[in-house]
């Protein structure tokens, strides 16, 4: 995987979600942008929407999840490695309703990233605590707290 460019690494991580995980189509999720360190994740408003009119929570959540799953891929796909990833645990803090398009944002450290990839390198496992925000006019509405594991094999 290390020959791929960051352009062509999105893209394979954004098809991977689609084949994978069939909600992600539906919500219309896709991720926008990736630099290390930084992943950002957006659907909008309109096939996730709640009795209020806003976003739905749970729609929320899971592009919180998608924005650090991706973020975890795409740090080890970087390093050369094909993971497979998925979210042990996660917690959310709904601050405000989103009113437009869901955008979240997923974030790690260089030190957290070095940690990472050599924890994936040394031991062909890995776990990374991974904090989400998802802003709307400058302000934070959500925050997804969650860890994610990944193994140089899938598990199934």
């Amino acid at each position: 995987m290390g020959t791929m460019n960051r352009e062509e690494l999105r893209r394979f991580a954004a098809r991977k979600l689609r084949e994978g995980v069939p909600l992600v189509n539906h919500m219309q999720l896709d991720i926008t942008d990736w630099q290390p360190g930084i992943v950002t994740v957006e659907a909008p408003l309109a096939p996730n929407l709640n009795t209020h009119g806003t976003a739905f929570g749970g729609s929320l959540y899971c592009l919180g999840s998608m924005a650090g799953w991706a973020l975890m891929h795409l740090t080890l796909m970087d390093a050369g490695f094909l993971p497979s990833v998925w979210i042990v645990k996660g917690e959310i803090n709904y601050r405000r309703p989103v009113k437009g398009t869901l955008r979240a944002t997923a974030s790690l450290s260089e030190e957290a990233r070095a940690a990472l990839v050599e924890q994936f390198r040394s031991q062909g496992k890995a776990k990374a605590t991974i904090t989400i925000v998802t802003q709307e006019n400058g302000e934070n509405c959500v925050e997804v707290n969650a860890l994610f594991a990944a193994v140089s094999e899938d598990p199934r």
